[in-house]
C-alpha cells in the first residue's frame, strides 16, 4: 500500500490472482517480467521448511544470474529480527543490503529504498561479512584466533541437504558425502597451519604404505594360513584381525556406517555369493575371535578360486535374522545366495554354536544351515566344511567330486 501510494506499480499475487487463472504460469511470468523482486522475510517464513513461496525466491535469484552486477533487482525486506547471516534465505539474498520494517510498518528506510526504485538507481549495495568488531564490546581486546587469522574469515559450514519427494535415494546418498566432504574441508581450513602440515604429511605416508602392496614372499609372524582339503590350492597369507576389522569396522558409525554399507553392496551388485559378516555376541572374547577367523579363513579360501565372483556386504545382519532380512539384503546386493552367521547358545548344554545359513534368492526357506560347536574348534576346519557344503550346493555349479552330496554336519571337535 505505501508502495502504490509513492506511485510505484506492485503486483501482489493474493491480490491480482483471480479465479480460473492459471496461477503458477501467471507468477512465473510476473517474476521473469518485473523490474524488482522484493521477498518479505520474517518468523512465518524461517519457520517453514517447505512452501511454494521457495520456489519463487529460487526463481527470482536464478535471474540474478543474467544480470550485471551492478543491477538493482532482489529488494528483500525483513518484516521481523531475522539475523542475514543464517536465515533460511537464497544464498544471493544475503549478497545484498536488507530493509528492516519491523511489524510490517514503512519507515524512513523504507521510504529512502522507494526513492531509489523511482530514480531507477542501479546498483543495490552489498553486504559486507561482519567484522570482528562489530560483534563485541567496545574496548575489549580481539580473542586470540582472531588475532592468529588476521582478519581471515572462513565459510560456514554447508548445510545438510535434505532428501525431496522426487529424488531417488543413490542421489541423496552421494549428496550426503559430497556435503561430509566439504564439512571436512571446512574444518581443515580452520586448523593452524602447522596443523594441516601435519594432516599433510600424514596422508602422504599412509598412501606410500598403501602403494607398497601385499608382502607375496611369506607371511609375516602371526600370520595364519588358510588350510584346504585340497593339498595343490594355494596357500594365502591372511591377517585376520586386520581383515575383519576392516569389514566390521562400519557397524560403530551407526547411521553413516550403514549409508556407507549400502553405497557398497551397490558397488557389488551382481555376483554369485554375497558374504554378511557372522555376528559376535558372545560374552566370550575367545568366541568371537573364533567366528571372526572363521569368516576370514573362508572369504580367503573362495576368493582364491572364484574372486570375481564374490561379495562382501559390510554391515552384519545380526543374530538370528528373519527370512525377510535375508532377502532384503540378498536383493540389495542382487546375488544369487547370500551367506550369513552368528553365535548361539545350546540351552540343552549351554554350549555357543556358530549357527550358518546359506539363503538364495527370492526363496522363501534357506537353502542350507549348519551349527558348529565352538568348544575347542578349529577355524579353518570349520571354514573347510562351509566351504564344501557351498560348493555341494551347486552355488557357482562347481561341486566338486569328493564332496557330500548332502548338507555337511558339524565337525567333531
Amino acid at each position: 500500500d505505501a508502495m502504490g501510494q509513492q506511485g510505484i506499480d506492485v503486483w501482489y499475487d493474493e491480490d491480482e490472482l483471480t479465479g480460473g487463472d492459471a496461477w503458477d504460469k501467471k507468477i512465473r511470468d510476473r517474476i521473469r517480467a518485473c523490474d524488482y523482486f522484493m521477498p518479505l522475510i520474517s518468523k512465518s517464513t524461517e519457520a517453514r521448511r517447505e512452501g511454494y513461496f521457495r520456489r519463487e525466491w529460487r526463481q527470482a535469484a536464478e535471474r540474478t544470474l543474467d544480470m550485471s552486477d551492478d543491477v538493482m533487482f532482489l529488494l528483500p525486506v525483513n518484516i521481523d529480527d531475522i539475523a542475514e547471516y543464517g536465515a533460511r534465505v537464497p544464498e544471493r539474498f544475503t549478497q545484498v543490503q536488507w530493509t528492516r520494517c519491523p511489524d510490517g510498518e514503512p519507515n524512513s528506510d523504507f521510504d529512502t529504498l522507494c526513492a531509489r526504485i523511482l530514480r531507477g538507481d542501479a546498483a543495490h549495495p552489498l553486504v559486507a561479512p561482519p567484522s570482528p568488531t562489530q560483534t563485541r564490546p567496545s574496548g575489549s581486546p580481539l580473542p586470540a584466533e582472531t588475532k592468529k587469522s588476521k582478519g581471515k574469515v572462513l565459510p560456514p559450514y554447508p548445510a545438510q541437504p535434505k532428501r525431496t519427494a522426487d529424488e531417488p535415494a543413490w542421489l541423496h546418498v552421494f549428496n550426503l558425502l559430497v556435503w561430509i566432504v566439504r564439512c571436512a574441508y571446512r574444518a581443515y581450513r580452520g586448523f593452524p597451519r602447522i596443523l594441516r602440515w601435519v594432516v599433510i604429511a600424514w596422508v602422504i605416508v599412509f598412501l606410500i604404505n598403501r602403494c607398497d602392496g601385499p608382502n607375496i614372499e611369506g607371511p609375516d609372524p602371526g600370520i595364519s594360513r588358510s588350510e584346504s582339503s585340497d593339498p595343490d590350492s594355494p596357500k594365502i597369507p591372511v591377517d585376520v584381525d586386520k581383515m575383519t576389522q576392516e569389514l566390521k569396522g562400519l557397524e560403530k558409525f551407526g547411521g553413516f556406517g550403514r549409508i556407507i554399507g549400502v553405497v557398497a553392496d551397490a558397488a557389488q551388485s551382481g555376483r554369485t555369493l554375497a558374504l554378511v559378516p557372522f555376528a559376535t555376541t558372545s560374552d566370550s572374547a575367545s568366541a568371537n575371535e573364533l567366528v571372526d577367523a572363521v569368516f576370514a579363513q573362508l572369504l580367503t579360501g573362495l576368493r582364491a578360486i572364484q574372486d570375481d565372483r564374490i561379495a562382501v556386504s559390510p554391515n552384519s545382519l545380526g543374530a538370528n535374522p528373519s527370512i525377510s532380512d535375508l532377502i532384503t539384503r540378498t536383493a540389495r546386493i542382487e546375488a544369487k545366495f547370500l551367506l550369513a552367521g552368528w553365535i548361539e547358545t545350546d540351552p540343552t548344554d549351554q554350549t555357543q554354536q556358530l549357527v550358518i545359513v546359506l539363503h538364495e534368492a527370492a526363496s522363501p526357506t534357506s537353502k542350507w544351515s549348519g551349527r558348529y560347536a565352538l568348544a575347542k574348534a578349529s577355524a579353518s576346519v570349520i571354514a573347510e566344511n562351509i566351504q564344501q557344503a557351498i560348493s555341494a550346493n551347486g552355488v557357482f555349479d562347481l561341486p566338486s567330486s569328493d564332496s557330500p552330496t548332502e548338507s555337511p554336519s558339524a565337525p567333531t571337535p
